[in-house]
């Protein structure tokens, strides 16, 4: 090209590349924007150190909250708020504006170091972010925020070096109530270190104690954080609680976990006020959820825990309004199920036939009848749980269902299921009585009437363990006497609950069956589940005493079948005839009622138990069978069961009894040991305390290996539940 041509488009040429400098400034500009902002990186010979703000700006009179961001060489590592056997816990000293405080560092959750020698540390490896807040004051006066932290840290592979370094960080202010823009470029660490925190929305109330060598942590929550776990693992946030190397013997249901571990020596000397930490769930999908533990020492549990007893167990004193909110929404929900189970039903029963000849009556009185049952159902389960609670506190050992641990109170049930039968078939007609069949739902008595069937109805539920009423009931026996009679009245709600709301809602109401004819029959037909009551009831007395006492009892309720048919035959006798069969009718009465208290309901010895269990295919439950046992290394199956719990004997009728359980026990080597709870034995109440149930069902799966603790198996069983409890010992 000619010089000439060329001096002239120079201009041009000129112009061309101040346009092509201006875009790459600007491109440089705007990378520089998108970086965010960001304090320098400093490095240590291992670690590379910046300070991270979440937003790009500070506002006056909130929290800016800033990130200690380490970025590990390969195989290297820094450590957590607890380093474990070796190391030391990254510390962060500040220089910060007046009036600009920093807060503690929220730690992500850590990994876990297997390290020669048997030890173990926790803490980092690649990029982490450690979090803490700065607190800026409303009357922060200056336009930016300068702070300098100095950070010291122990950076470790197979060796450990100090390391450290000084990073600082400058934001601009913005008035308050302004809204700061986020580092977007750096809001990745900040969000996957908050997913890792502990789950805020779920509280766990824990308590621990020292017993046989071993750290004993009991945790209950408000949710069902358990029920899906494929692997669960607790980290404490202390040193020298724990061996951390020893294994961590884990048992969990819905949403109570309690975990055994080696000691660290150093308890021995002295024992901490609290045992804290992570408690790390990990569903069958992998994914880890992190939960805060904050155990208070239990006293009661360190003074009963004993070397030993193979059953040493602390127990459960939970406490905080959360705690107490979760028993009052288990028990009523436990009362809610407890209208299905079957030793109910028949009373309930009752209950249906007066909602569905009331009808037709005025609302006034329907809601009337409702108060009526719930106050009997209620006031019912207050009187049992005051009386349950006073024996207890007097020193006897009593649980749930006491009462049915007396045979003279199950015959008095069976000739009152009895004589309620013979009303239902008609045979008797006893007007406004205590189960207001027939009564006039519109006078005092009817009201009565609902009220002996809310009575009723509590009286025969109590032996029933429903779901959610084992948490309830084990919360509440632990409680002072207002809280735990609390308990129980929510459990009496709940049972009352459907009823009254069809008792103050028209509109269920009017879904019931108009009365008429039918009712009659209905009626009758309502009679054949009392019946089944009583045998039921009788089979329970035959495993409390034996055979003479059930022909006993059974002679009596003929008698007052003859009373009962006394009773109707004199509405229509004359003169002599009617007051001699008023006479005869006492007379009988008496009778039946004399047999309450003759020495043939009395509980049978250990001697006549152990002879009718020849032939089985278990043995008497004992302590010191079950030492035994696991001294000589054998594992061992315990069924804590009495005759009166309907879920009991349906476990052993599917579950427990099927052959191919008890073929794999036999193959196993398992030895199957009952404690029968049918009577009063305080050696199994206080198996229940110790693993925090007042009421059987219990099952409990002991491993071969002694230093194991037992697997608490769920009161409902299946066939598959139990071959891979027995495959998991």
């Amino acid at each position: 090209m000619p010089i000439d041509k060329t001096v002239k488009m120079l201009p041009e040429l000129l112009l061309v590349l101040f346009s092509v400098a201006a875009s790459l400034v600007a491109s440089v500009g705007a990378l520089a924007q998108s970086a965010g902002v960001a304090g320098e990186e400093q490095s240590s010979e291992h670690v590379k150190a910046r300070l991270v703000p979440e937003t790009n700006s500070a506002v006056a009179g909130s929290t800016l909250w800033v990130a200690l961001r380490l970025e590990h060489a390969e195989h290297w590592h820094t450590y957590w708020i607890n380093p474990g056997d070796a190391g030391k816990a990254t510390e962060i000293s500040w220089q910060l504006p007046a009036g600009v405080t920093a807060g503690d560092i929220l730690w992500p959750t850590p990994e876990r170091f297997n390290l020669p020698a048997d030890l173990v540390d926790f803490g980092y490896t690649g990029e982490v972010f450690e979090l803490i807040p700065l607190t800026i004051p409303a009357d922060f006066s200056g336009s930016e925020v300068a702070v300098t932290a100095q950070a010291n840290w122990l950076e470790c592979e197979d060796i450990c070096i100090p390391g450290g370094a000084t990073v600082s960080l400058t934001v601009p202010v913005l008035p308050a109530g302004s809204a700061a823009e986020a580092n977007t470029p750096w809001l990745y660490g900040f969000e996957r270190t908050r997913a890792s925190l502990p789950r805020s929305d779920i509280s766990l109330s824990s308590t621990f104690s020292f017993s046989a060598g071993e750290l004993n942590l009991l945790v209950q929550a408000t949710d069902s954080i358990f029920a899906n776990a494929g692997n669960i693992s607790f980290i404490p946030d202390e040193h020298r609680v724990v061996d951390y190397i020893a294994p961590q013997q884990i048992t969990s249901q819905q949403s109570t976990l309690q975990l055994k571990q080696k000691q660290h020596r150093r308890v021995e000397r002295q024992v901490p006020e609290r045992v804290g930490g992570l408690l790390l769930v990990t569903d069958a999908e992998g994914k880890q959820t992190s939960y805060q533990v904050n155990a208070a020492i239990d006293p009661l549990a360190a003074a009963a825990a004993s070397e030993a007893s193979p059953l040493a167990a602390p127990i459960n004193t939970v406490g905080g309004d959360v705690s107490i909110a979760g028993a009052f929404l288990f028990a009523l929900l436990g009362g809610l199920i407890l209208n299905l189970m079957p030793c109910v039903f028949p009373v309930l029963s009752l209950k249906v036939l007066h909602l569905a000849s009331s009808t037709h009556t005025p609302i006034r009185e329907q809601r009337l009848h409702g108060l009526s049952y719930m106050s009997g159902v209620m006031l019912s389960f207050l009187a049992l749980a005051a009386v349950l609670l006073g024996l207890q506190a007097s020193g006897a050992a009593a649980g749930w269902g006491f009462h049915l641990q007396q045979p003279w109170f199950v015959a008095s049930l069976v000739f009152l299921f009895f004589v309620m039968g013979l009303s239902m078939s008609g045979v008797v007609e006893f007007g406004t009585s205590v189960m207001g069949v027939g009564a006039d739902l519109q006078d005092k008595d009817g009201y009565a009437g609902s009220f002996f069937t809310g009575v009723l109805a509590a009286v025969v539920a109590s032996p029933c363990t429903a779901p959610f009423m084992g948490a309830a009931l084990g919360f509440a026996f632990t409680q002072s006497m207002p809280v735990a009679l609390t308990v129980f009245l929510a459990l009496g709600f709940g049972m009352a609950l459907p009823f009254v709301i069809l008792s103050f809602v028209p509109a269920l109401a009017k879904l019931m069956p108009r009365p008429g004819p039918w009712m009659l029959t209905f009626r009758q037909l309502l009679a054949f589940p009392l019946y089944a009551t009583v045998v039921w009831l009788l089979w329970v007395l035959g495993q409390q005493t034996d055979s003479n006492a059930m022909a006993l009892v059974v002679a009596g309720c003929v008698i007052l079948a003859f009373a009962c048919w006394l009773y109707q035959y004199r509405h229509n006798a004359q003169g002599w005839m009617r007051h001699a069969s008023l006479l005869l009718i006492m007379l009988c009465v008496g009778g039946a009622g004399s047999t309450l208290f003759t020495p043939f309901l009395q509980v049978r010895t250990a001697t006549t138990i152990a002879a009718a269990e020849a032939g089985e295919n278990y043995e008497s439950y004992s302590a010191a069978r079950l030492q035994a046992l696991r001294a000589e290394g054998k594992p061992v199956f315990i069924n804590m069961t009495a005759a009166w719990c309907i879920t009991c004997l349906v476990n052993e009728k599917v579950a427990l009894g099927s052959e191919a359980f008890i073929t794999a026990m036999t193959d196993k080597g398992v030895t199957y040991l009952k404690g029968d709870w049918t009577n009063n034995d305080p050696a199994i109440t206080e198996v229940l305390k110790q693993y925090e149930t007042s009421g059987v069902p219990l099952y409990l799966m002991f491993p071969a290996d002694a230093s194991k603790p037992a697997e608490v198996l769920p009161q409902i069983l299946t066939e598959g539940l139990m071959l891979e409890a027995l495959e998991r010992i």
